[in-house]
């Protein structure tokens, strides 16, 4: 049983977190009602002013969670529930409910889910871990003038297995007999629920809500972590989970009062201490040194160890796809049938979803295998979008991301993706304040999520998940926030073109219209190969495409970086191209990649037998771009099959941006090139019309200067006073309608430098400029 701190009251505990919580002012007689009493009377048990909406969300999230055991039903849930639905709606927070638990409603397992039950396989991580440790040891007589203090933060989204990680060190510390004596400890802010699933694996649980932010708690605090540290081992390793309590005051004061009993060197039989501090915010490794005491202060007899430097932060989990490792084979193949242990009396057919999921997020592949996952995903949905009806730009972003990438942000919103949603941490250091780097991994869940945001009339989350009915919205509107996001400058692309982000998004829209025709559940993530060609070329359906002997498939709905530099050859020896396909995603290529952006991977059968082959996809975002150089093109990717000795592939054109599109333009140019068929390499070329009906050519042509256009002017006008007397053909590419302002005020300032006269008495007697040298 793990200790609290009411365990003691001079330790900032409490006796009861339960009693110290404000009386509800509305309590039933009888709490001894099953929950179908309540529901059938729920209205006299709702404040006037929640709405019918409300209190159907309530509802359903109550039996939701308690038709397991209904007598478990107690009045204070329904009051709970009741506070939530409103806080999640308004953001407007009632006395009964606090941050946590509004935090706790978006929350897709209990902490300990897990935990104790899977077994450790992949060890790289913990040794990693380990050694990281191990070196923090050091601080006390070694880096104490270097380092502030002997702690580093551990830092992930949610589900990568940072509980995991310290529980096993935990282990492996126990079980090697090493000097070293470790507390796995819980931060809470009083959530009795967190508690209780707690209770199986942390050793201890600091309630930070008792704990004042004065000289008293200070006091309180400091003493129970001399409790912590109390043993006859010469080494302490202090984990602290869900750390983000201690930072949730303003100046950190919790994390700072910790850190600073880490420097304190006179701690109880003067054992060497360290600390780990894990959550998913980053402002756990961004708070810096105090000033130093003055001269004034009650503690300035006190001797404080400490440099300025931070360690960095630890946030290397490499979990990712470990699922389709260790237990992939549980996964069947798609059109079998599972059981799991809570459907033991329904045998259900596999989906191409469900095969998906093992090669994304850890805890999503368990879930699934637990057959828990199902009941989850409005929780992970509401984690990604929230529950506004109307979304912020940050919001769209991490929709749009999660599937697209879109590129890098600044430091405080990447840290508020890896806090609250589920972007990866990629790069951090604390010796650059404000610079975080974030990726999407592969994560077939929260792609197939945001999917479902993404199509018009996709209307599979509703109240009763905590969600706004009818959210979900046309591609258009998607392409019209990305165009927002990049003119704003919220996020830069990588390479300072968005013209691959905007290809992407164009096949990944044609992708999903197939795939929501075939099934309103999007369960079949893949589509007909010729079809989608088709949608690519705003052909009909029945399109004359020749298919050949072979039924083929494409199946990808996120497209992720990939930074290795795999060949054409090591792609298809290793069978990382069935992989690629049943994980439903494509991939951008590393930079400087040659002849191709994006690699698909396609899906055929001969003869009744899988095979997989490689799709190339070249992205060419211009105002014009030649038949000539489109043969170039072609063959570019035509050569890297002929070196790789890979006789099946596509080679597929995207031409996106291009000024003139046609309609006759357009059909003799996207005129395709042999057919598909096994032994043989399919060309194609797509011309993307100019006014799209997803909005993919107004974001390939977006600007990524931060203001749009006009910024772009700004930002060049020098250029204006050196060629203001002599003609251009085109320096400026409209873009859009709002472009025209800014072809207005380039015209202005144009015209301001060819007007400027020079009149000789000007130069105050100095020589006048010579006419020989040209205008100026």
């Amino acid at each position: 049983m793990p200790k609290t701190a009411s365990d003691d009251d001079d330790t900032g505990g409490t006796k009861s977190s339960r009693n110290s919580q404000e009386t509800t002012d509305i309590v039933p007689p009888d709490d001894e009602k099953t929950l179908g009493d309540y529901m059938a009377n729920e209205d006299e048990w709702f404040k006037d002013d929640v709405t019918d909406i409300e209190k159907k969300t309530s509802k359903s999230q109550l039996i939701e969670a308690l038709k397991v055991d209904e007598d478990y039903f107690k009045p204070t849930q329904m009051r709970l529930t009741i506070d939530l639905a409103h806080f999640l709606k308004t953001g407007e927070s009632r006395p009964s409910i606090s941050k946590t638990a509004a935090a706790a409603s978006q929350r897709v397992t209990d902490i300990d889910y897990d935990i104790r039950d899977s077994k450790m396989v992949y060890k790289r991580d913990l040794k990693a871990f380990a050694a990281r440790l191990d070196k923090l040891f050091e601080w006390k007589n070694i880096h104490s003038k270097e380092y502030m203090a002997p702690y580093f933060p551990l830092i992930q989204s949610s589900g990568t297995g940072k509980t995991k990680l310290m529980h096993e060190y935990k282990n492996l510390m126990t079980m090697d007999k090493a000097d070293v004596h470790v507390e796995l400890i819980l931060c809470t802010d009083g959530n009795e629920a967190k508690i209780a699933s707690a209770e199986s694996i942390f050793s201890q649980i600091l309630d930070i809500r008792e704990i004042q932010s004065d000289q008293n708690g200070l006091t309180k605090l400091w003493n129970r972590l001399n409790r912590f540290a109390d043993t006859e081992k010469k080494k302490v390793v202090l984990l602290f989970d869900e750390s983000q309590h201690l930072t949730s005051n303003s100046d950190g004061w919790h994390f700072r009062s910790v850190r600073w009993w880490l420097r304190w060197p006179n701690k109880p039989g003067n054992v060497n201490v360290v600390c780990v501090f894990a959550g998913t915010t980053t402002r756990l490794a961004n708070y810096y040194a105090e000033p130093k005491p003055s001269t004034t202060s009650r503690d300035a007899n006190v001797v404080y160890l400490g440099g300025d430097k931070l360690y960095p932060p630890f946030y290397q989990l490499t979990t990712t796809g470990l699922v389709s490792r260790t237990d992939g084979y549980k996964f069947g193949t798609v059109g079998g049938t599972h059981k799991t242990p809570l459907q033991k009396r329904n045998e259900e057919t596999i989906t191409e979803l469900d095969v998906a999921i093992q090669y994304g997020r850890p805890l999503f592949g368990r879930l699934y295998l637990k057959g828990q996952l199902k009941t989850s995903l409005g929780n992970i949905l509401l984690r990604m979008r929230g529950a506004d009806q109307e979304l912020s730009l940050q919001k769209y972003y991490s929709l749009l991301a999660t599937r697209l990438q879109m590129g890098q942000v600044s430091f405080d919103f990447a840290s508020e993706l890896v806090a609250s949603g589920y972007a990866h941490l990629t790069h951090f250091s604390p010796d650059q304040t404000a610079v975080a780097g974030i990726a999407f991994l592969p994560d077939p869940v929260c792609a197939w999520l945001a999917m479902t945001q993404m199509i018009e009339g996709c209307n599979r989350f509703g109240i009763d998940d905590g969600i706004p009915t009818e959210c979900s919205e046309p591609a258009s509107v998607w392409s019209e926030k990305a165009i927002k996001i990049f003119s704003s400058a919220l996020c830069r692309p990588a390479k300072g073109d968005v013209g691959e982000v905007a290809a992407a998004f164009y096949m990944l829209a044609c992708g999903d219209e197939l795939r929501f025709e075939q099934s309103t559940d999007l369960t079949q993530l893949s589509v007909p190969l010729e079809k989608w060609i088709a949608r690519l070329q705003h052909a009909d359906l029945n399109t004359t495409l020749n298919l050949g002997e072979a039924k083929a498939s494409v199946n990808f709905i996120q497209v992720c970086q990939n930074y290795l530099r795999y060949s054409l050859k090591e792609m298809q020896d290793s069978g990382l191209l069935k992989h690629w396909y049943l994980g439903g995603r494509g991939s951008y290529m590393y930079f400087a990649c040659a002849a191709y952006d994006i690699m698909v991977p396609v899906q055929y059968t001969v003869n009744g037998t899988l095979h997989y082959c490689p799709m190339l996809v070249s992205v060419k975002n211009k105002a014009e771009f030649w038949p000539y150089e489109r043969k170039a093109a072609i063959k570019a990717m035509q050569k890297l099959f002929t070196d790789a000795g890979i006789q099946t592939g596509v080679c597929l054109l995207l031409l996106i941006g291009l000024d003139n599109t046609s309609e006759k333009k357009t059909r003799k140019k996207t005129k395709s090139g042999n057919s598909f068929g096994h032994g043989q390499i399919f060309t194609v070329t797509v011309v993307v019309p100019k006014e799209d009906r997803f909005g993919a050519t107004n974001l390939a042509l977006c600007s990524t200067c931060g203001g749009g256009q006009e910024s772009e002017v700004m930002v060049s006008h020098a250029e204006l006073a050196l060629g203001a007397d002599h003609s251009f053909d085109c320096l400026l590419r409209k873009k859009n309608e709002d472009d025209g302002l800014s072809q207005l005020l380039f015209e202005e300032i144009r015209e301001g430098y060819a007007n400027i006269s020079i009149d000789e008495d000007d130069f105050g007697g100095a020589t006048a400029p010579d006419e020989s040298r040209g205008s100026t």
